[in-house]
């Protein structure tokens, strides 16, 4: 057979290899995600917080090879912007309030971490989000528009779009002096509000939780409303028993700061320093790093409150 007959038969027998070896990645991508995201409950239940820490961050770099191999796989996705967004929440906030008022070196440092981290977990999320291609379209839209494509997810969708709102939300928390940062916040509201009308108990209340913050780390002439923080907190408290601890830590740090109750605020944070971790078994983790930070938030009350409130308690509980 002539050399110019051969090679296009070579070239075609190259590609055909290629394009194999490509869908081969794709479907083993798919599958390795699949068993990561059916592990995600054994990290949830750890109770050891160093291993935990230590387990996530080579999580993260496994997961972002798994996106380089595929970078629209759903499951992918869902993993990156929630591993990136609990990470930063969960260890790295930590960090930041241990370091809140000492080591400015160290402060700096954290604060920057969790902002790269949450700017990463956002992006992630909105492409998440943006694989349904009304929401994608309504990107670009009007407030009206993007409210609008939030009605294509249903509550199939509900772990999407809690932790990419999750995600977006703390992006735009520590991205504060950034006009075009605040400026997404209806957004991120909206999409809250929607997991309220879908299911305002879903991952132990947690719409409810964002809106306790929303409400309470704002003052009122930028929209903030501490009765509105408080019935959210409560109502996230009472949805889980109390046995989910971020709820109390939030509420002391996010409404009792805000009205500056310095009792309550002590009250909350010593309920939870002395309660039973394991009382939620799937949010074991979570409470773990509630205690601590609850501990942290304890040391650093000269911080939070003047010192002509710090004793009083001006709300009930």
């Amino acid at each position: 057979m002539k050399l110019k007959k051969i090679l296009p038969l070579l070239l075609a027998a190259a590609l055909g290899l290629g394009a194999s070896a490509c869908g081969f990645k794709k479907v083993a991508t798919k599958a390795s995600a699949q068993i990561f995201y059916d592990a995600t409950p054994a990290i949830d239940r750890e109770d050891d917080v160093e291993l935990a820490e230590q387990s996530s961050l080579g999580f993260l770099k496994m997961l972002e090879g798994f996106y380089m191999q595929n970078p629209k796989d759903k499951q992918v996705l869902l993993l990156l912007t929630k591993a990136y967004s609990a990470y930063a929440f969960g260890f790295t906030e930590n960090e930041i309030l241990a370091n809140k008022g000492g080591n400015q070196a160290d402060y700096a440092r954290a604060m920057a971490r969790a902002k790269r981290f949450y700017t990463r977990a956002r992006d992630y999320g909105i492409q998440l989000l943006s694989l349904k291609p009304a929401f994608a379209k309504a990107q670009e839209g009007t407030l009206e528009e993007f409210q609008k494509s939030l009605k294509k997810f249903g509550p199939g969708d509900l772990e999407e779009l809690f932790w990419a709102g999750f995600a977006w939300g703390n992006y735009v928390n520590f991205n504060k002096d950034s006009t075009d940062a605040v400026a997404e916040v209806p957004r991120i509201e909206a999409i809250f509000n929607r997991i309220l009308e879908l299911d305002e108990t879903y991952y132990f209340g947690g719409p409810h939780l964002f809106f306790g913050a929303f409400y309470g780390s704002r003052p009122k002439l930028l929209g903030g409303d501490p009765e509105k923080s408080k019935m959210h907190f409560d109502k996230a408290i009472e949805i889980t028993q109390g046995k989910a601890l971020m709820g109390p830590v939030n509420k002391a740090l996010y409404y009792a700061v805000q009205v500056q109750d310095a009792a309550l605020y002590t009250n909350l944070l010593g309920e939870v320093v002395a309660a039973d971790a394991a009382a939620l078994p799937e949010q074991r983790l979570s409470n773990e790093l509630a205690k601590r930070r609850a501990k942290i938030l304890l040391d650093k009350k000269s911080l939070f409150f003047t010192q002509a409130n710090s004793g009083k308690s001006k709300r009930k509980k």
